[in-house]
Formats: structure tokens, sequence, C-alpha cells
């Protein structure tokens, strides 16, 4: 099926729906089951080359919401100085964008294209744009459009090699140890109610495992279980599908595809 804008670009998925842009800025819903989209109004975001996305729905309101973040600032040397966060958000409740300032101020989303899980959206976080180290992360609420923050699952730690993820329906973290040879994943459960890391496995590499380091905060993953006896584990990851035995969490199949992007 051809999306209805070249080359499209990711913010988000939600219910079937899926939200995409073009280097132009311009911005699609679109259902792919009914093969139509709803191109929405133009808006003043992608003012810098920092900006993060989002996509959710507030079902309290029947309301779709489109976030586009833009950290803006002056530049010297390749520098920037006088960073400003602003944030656009779209509602297809009113058809309309709402523009906001002052709001995450000292606070650099990592992830391009944020995580919905449970009506709300996550980001990881640094304290700056030269910053990847993850220091926390970042929830948007959709039905009231707060702003939350999380702790990560590594007690104390700011570190670079973390992505976040989905598996299933829980936000995970997948943390990959130095030097590489291992990755522990982290589920947040009853993230409606009770803030709760819990380590689900760790991932044992190969010998070879230089082609698995993951380095960039700036890519997502997510796991998904097979329908099988064994409850294997298909994991994506940009440029990479794995499989491990669900038993053993041993790696039985890796394939490079260039064209695999799970953000």
């Amino acid at each position: 099926m051809d999306p209805p804008c070249s080359p499209p670009f990711f913010v988000g998925s939600v219910n079937g729906l899926i939200c995409l842009f073009n280097r132009r800025r311009d911005t699609y819903i679109w259902n792919p089951t009914i093969r139509k989209s709803k191109k929405l109004l133009k808006s003043s975001w992608g003012t810098s080359c920092y900006t993060k996305y989002g996509f959710g729905y507030d079902d309290s309101r029947d309301d779709y919401k489109v976030l586009f973040i833009d950290h803006c600032g002056n530049s010297y040397n390749g520098e920037l100085s006088n960073t400003r966060v602003v944030v656009n958000i779209y509602s297809s409740r009113t058809d309309s964008w709402t523009t906001l300032h002052e709001q995450l101020q000292g606070i650099f989303l990592l992830n391009y294209s944020g995580k919905f899980i449970n009506g709300k959206i996550y980001w990881a976080a640094s304290t700056g744009i030269h910053d990847y180290n993850v220091h926390n992360i970042i929830s948007f609420n959709v039905a009231d459009e707060t702003w939350g923050s999380l702790e990560l699952p590594i007690c104390g730690e700011e570190v670079f090699n973390i992505k976040l993820g989905v598996v299933e329906n829980d936000l995970s973290v997948l943390y990959t140890c130095y030097p590489g040879t291992t990755s522990d994943i982290w589920i947040l459960k009853d993230c409606r109610v009770n803030v709760s890391w819990m380590k689900w496995f760790t991932i044992e590499y190969p010998q070879y495992a230089v082609l698995y380091r993951f380095d960039s905060p700036i890519f997502t993953f997510s796991i998904h279980l097979r329908e099988s006896d064994k409850g294997n584990i298909l994991l994506l990851i940009p440029e990479k599908i794995m499989i491990f035995d669900g038993s053993t969490k041993k790696l039985e199949h890796e394939a490079t595809v260039k064209e695999c992007n799970t953000a």
C-alpha cells in the first residue's frame, strides 16, 4: 500500500491508525485498512533539527493527539545556546494545534518517536542537547496534557547504552551492559497505579557480540512473543531482527534488514 506522503517518517501508531509526516512537514493520520488518510492543518513545528514527536489517544474524549517537540536555540560553532523548548499539540477532536512554551526546560528528549502505552507517551531524556546519557524517562499524559518523570531501573546511573521500548503492552527498557555481551530487559508493571520495574530476562550474545551493541538511545526497540510451544521472542531493533528461544533465552536466528525501522 502506498502511504499518503513520501518519503514517510513514522510518528506513531494507535488503534490501527498511523501518523506520518514528510520533509515538507505535512502531517497525516492514515488508516491503511480502508486506505484513507487525513492531512492535518499546518503548524509551526519543525523549526529545529532536534524535533521529537509522538502520537497518542485519549479514550475519555475519543481524541487522537499528535505532538511535535522542538529544541530551539542560537547556533554558534556547532553549539546551541539559550535553548528553549516549543511543544506543538494537535487534537483531532478540535482539529486544531496548540503551541506551548516554557515546558521541559533543562530536559532533552532522546528517542525521536515517543512510545504510547496506557494513555501516556514516553521518551528517554538527558539534561542537554549534546548529552546522550539517559538521565530519566519523561512521560506525557495525553488526556490532561501534563508531564511526568520516571527513574531508570538501573539504580542511580546515567547511561548511554539504554533503549526505550515496548514488551507486549508494557513500557520496557533494554540496557546493554559493558562491554556489550549481555542486555537486560526491564518492564514497568502497573504503570497507572504504582511504578514498579521488574527485570524480565537477560540476553546473552554470542562471541561476535560486537554486532549487537546497540549504542544510540535515539532509536527504540520492541519485543513480540511468538505463538509457539517454546514462547519464542522476536526482538526488533534498527536493522536487526533476532529470535531467541523462549526457554533458554539463547539466540536462534539473526537477520540484517536495513529497511527495518522500529521507531
